[in-house]
């Protein structure tokens, strides 16, 4: 990194901490590293150097290296099947779809489950949860987060080492690069650290952490540094679930993509921000919960200061590969039909046909049939009959296999409608999502689908 480009950081670290403490929003601190070296360090009241933050999400991050940290010890593939590490809490007649379900999907947030699966009963052990709970769609087809994952594989490492997350990684490079000795891991009332959720750290921590993530990826070396190169680049799109921009750019293996590289990303606005061009680690510990787009604003004003570095280098090779967000190559023939499983929802089958630029997809109950036309260049307009609304949808490729339909909803029901459709050779899995208050609750959920 030239020299230049480091006196430039550091100045516009202040104009974000200038922005960040006039936004109006909570902001606890900021903290930021160019080279290996400290270029920014602020704390507001109440909060100080001295302080434990819990950082939510970002401990799920800590899971993927502690899963990368067995995978180069060789205690496991990530093609294993999890159940076959906890067969005292499976059921007698395992379903298909939590069967096939492999630690790889789990990192990526791929599981057969829509949503958490121990907040359904907080009451019963959190861990046996993620293998008694009725699965919605195959596993391995589409991201949908689920915190439950992160807390299972946070039981794995404890299974195969005999130690918490923290401990084992503390072995593994936390102790060598001064990771504190006060920060722990939350743990559930069943005695399983909470990894999903529960970290309890100093915000220098995460700043430690970042730093050996970005030097990791840029020179490391070996089983776990190609492990971690994969885990900070995109493995799967999640264009139709993200709240924010940087949400939407993708997802690895407990890492999230954001605009111009990558982050450790937790509830209330912890945020370990990593940007390999600027060789640039910034953390961020705030609450926004109370405060609706406050992620958004936190991640914009920190972009917005990093334009003008990203103006004065170019593309060169620093071991993080960033995917397109939309706009992937797929084949311009396609023709599917396929008979939609029992979902409770009404959908019975669906057909799906595309040629050169534009297609249709088509959606039937037992009494109503929803087509929906869409183009790729230019948005397809027409309507949807049932409840004569006009809609508009231009279709993207989220992914090779994965077909992003994002339908607008034009007249009374101003709204949207968000369908992924993951390809392959006999079946297809369908996540819909209706942000619309009244109507469309037939557009809502997970559907599998098997070749007629």
């Amino acid at each position: 990194m030239q020299n230049n480009l480091s006196l430039s950081a550091v100045s516009y670290m202040d104009g974000i901490w200038k922005a960040l403490k006039e936004c109006g929003l909570p902001v606890h601190s900021f903290l930021a590293d160019q080279g290996g070296r400290c270029i920014a360090e602020h704390y507001h009241e109440p909060y100080g150097p001295n302080d434990l933050h819990r950082m939510f999400s970002v401990t799920k991050s800590f899971c993927s290296l502690a899963i990368g940290s067995l995978l180069a010890d060789g205690k496991l593939s990530l093609e294993d099947h999890i159940v076959d590490y906890f067969p005292e809490y499976c059921l007698e007649t395992i379903h298909p779809w939590l069967q096939e379900m492999t630690i790889r999907q789990m990192l990526s947030m791929e599981t057969c489950y829509a949503s958490t699966t121990y907040k359904v009963n907080m009451q019963s052990n959190w861990v046996e949860s993620f293998f008694t709970t009725q699965p919605d769609h195959r596993s391995g087809q589409i991201f949908q987060y689920d915190t439950s994952s992160s807390h299972t594989l946070a039981a794995l490492v404890k299974k195969l080492t005999g130690k918490g997350v923290l401990d084992y990684l503390r072995e593994k490079f936390l102790d060598e690069i001064g990771f504190s000795k006060e920060a722990y891991i939350v743990k559930d009332p069943f005695g399983s650290e909470m990894g999903g959720s529960g970290l309890m750290a100093y915000p220098s921590d995460i700043l430690k952490v970042g730093r050996y993530c970005l030097d990791t990826i840029q020179k490391g070396e070996g089983v776990f540094a190609d492990y971690l190169r994969q885990a900070v680049s995109f493995q799967v799109p999640t264009v139709h679930s993200g709240q924010t921009i940087d949400e939407q750019q993708g997802y690895g293996y407990q890492f999230w993509q954001i605009r111009r590289g990558f982050s450790m990303y937790g509830m209330g606005g912890q945020y370990m921000l990593a940007y390999p061009q600027l060789d640039l680690v910034v953390v961020v510990t705030a609450d926004t919960q109370n405060f609706k787009g406050g992620y958004q604003r936190i991640l914009d004003l920190i972009y917005e200061h990093l334009t003008p570095l990203f103006q004065e280098i170019s593309s060169q090779d620093n071991g993080f590969k960033q995917e397109p967000l939309m706009g992937w190559e797929a084949p311009a023939l396609f023709s599917l039909r396929c008979r939609i499983l029992p979902n409770g929802k009404g959908f019975t089958s669906m057909s799906l046909a595309i040629e050169e630029k534009e297609g249709s997809l088509t959606l039937k109950t037992e009494d109503q049939t929803f087509m929906i036309p869409f183009a790729f260049d230019a948005l397809r307009i027409s309507q949807i009959e049932k409840y004569h609304q006009r809609i508009a949808v231009k279709a993207c490729w989220a992914a090779p296999n994965t077909l992003y339909l994002p339908v607008q909803i034009v007249g009374e029901c101003v709204g949207s409608i968000h369908m992924l459709i993951h390809l392959e050779e006999n079946n297809a899995s369908i996540y819909m999502r209706k942000i619309e208050e009244t109507y469309f609750n037939e557009f809502q959920g997970f559907f599998e689908a098997e070749k007629a």
